[in-house]
This record gives C-alpha cells, sequence and structure tokens, in this order.
C-alpha cells in the first residue's frame, strides 16, 4: 500500500497488550510511528502511565495533514474529530478491528472488544453496537 500510515501512541499500546500489533503491518505493509508518540511510550514504560497527553495526537494529525494522502490512525474523541474537521482520514483501533476481521485476520471483533473493555478502553455502548454491526458481529 503506498498510503503513509501514521500511529498514535494508544493504538500501539491497546494492539500490542491485544498481541495483535503484527495488525498494522498486515493490513497496511508499513507504519510510522513520530517520534512524539515513541517518546510518550517510553515514558509509560518508565513510569508504569498507561493514559498518553495529547502530544503524540497533535504529532499524528500534523503528520495527516503534511501528507494529504495518508491514514491516521487516533482513538481519541476529540483528537478525531479535529483531525476530521481538518479533512484528515481516521480509523481507530477499533476500526483496525473491523478491517482485519474483514480481511480474515480474526475471527471475532467481540472478543477484542471485551478485552479492550477489560484494560480500560471505553466505549459507548452506542459505538459498540455500531462497530459490531459494522463487523457483521449484530444478530
Amino acid at each position: 500500500m503506498s498510503k503513509r500510515v501514521f500511529l498514535n501512541t494508544s493504538a500501539v499500546q491497546y494492539l500490542y497488550q491485544l498481541g495483535l500489533l503484527h495488525l498494522i503491518r498486515d493490513l497496511f505493509g508499513k507504519a510510522y510511528v513520530p517520534n512524539e508518540v515513541y517518546q510518550e511510550i517510553e515514558a509509560g514504560r518508565k513510569e508504569g502511565v498507561e493514559l498518553p497527553d495529547l502530544k503524540g495526537e497533535t504529532a499524528v494529525i500534523l503528520l495527516g495533514l503534511e501528507h494529504p494522502d495518508s491514514l491516521v490512525i487516533l482513538d481519541d474523541r476529540l483528537a478525531r474529530k479535529v483531525a476530521r474537521e481538518l479533512g484528515v482520514k481516521v480509523i481507530g483501533t477499533s476500526g483496525i478491528l473491523i478491517a482485519a476481521k474483514k480481511k480474515g485476520l480474526i475471527e471475532s471483533v467481540k472478543a477484542y472488544l471485551d478485552k479492550l473493555r477489560d484494560l480500560g478502553f471505553y466505549l459507548a455502548p452506542k459505538h459498540r453496537a455500531a462497530i459490531l454491526k459494522e463487523a457483521g458481529e449484530v444478530g
């Protein structure tokens, strides 16, 4: 895929904790992690902090603006809203799971949403329902 993909901290963190970080390579071939995101991850490792500040989100959005054909991976609701308002194409961790299921890389989005919830990843019930519907897991 020729499109540039830029990852934010939360996507790296949650996909890693799910054992699914390889999905980025499987779905996109190559992805870029801005230095600010790398620094957040390193700081989190050293301090045990699980919640990043907005520095990584800002860097990812700016890279998305610099590369109009790119895709940014963000989970923070406000950051996603800002990115969309600026015309940046956005996907989140749950979007990665949907894409992976559609390509046959995982069997169940619901199982991973449950694990994400256990890790502290918040999804409003209506968003969870929409994600499961898109994944074809609502009966």
